[in-house]
């Protein structure tokens, strides 16, 4: 009977002791960094658009949320389709605003160009989205 008393307070402080701790000692992980919208955006132009003037007023409008408080940059390229020649196009503009006006330049007389507008995020420039249309100066 004396052993049972004796081994009885030493089995409960083992139980007491192996008992886990709420202290934890992991370092904890920290939150994931946010994936940004993907760009989507309209353009206010079609395939076989006809200006008759060397310019051609175009309006880009980001669809998507905006990627991030940084902005969007949104760049133009004008491609001659008969001489294949890249056409010098205004500086991208670069912005927070949804709705972005841009003028196409340099447009050569009766000639088909291929207009391609490319939107891009500020902060993670592999995010972007780009839309291509025809048009001619007559």
């Amino acid at each position: 009977m004396k052993k049972i008393i004796i081994i009885l307070p030493i089995v409960i402080g083992s139980l007491i002791s192996c008992s886990k701790s709420s202290g934890g000692g992991s370092t904890p992980t920290p939150p994931p960094t946010p994936v940004e919208t993907p760009i989507a955006f309209t353009i206010n132009a079609t395939n076989n658009s006809v200006s008759l003037t060397n310019g051609f007023a175009v309006t880009a409008t980001l669809s998507s949320t905006m990627p991030s408080s940084k902005g969007i940059t949104i760049e133009t390229t004008l491609l001659d389709q008969n001489t294949s020649a890249n056409i010098a196009q205004s500086a991208s503009v670069t912005g927070t605003a949804a709705s972005n006006n841009l003028q196409l330049i340099n447009l050569p007389q009766q000639h088909w160009c291929t207009a391609t507008i490319k939107v891009s995020s500020v902060a993670t420039p592999s995010n972007n989205a780009s839309q291509s249309f025809t048009v001619v100066y007559k």
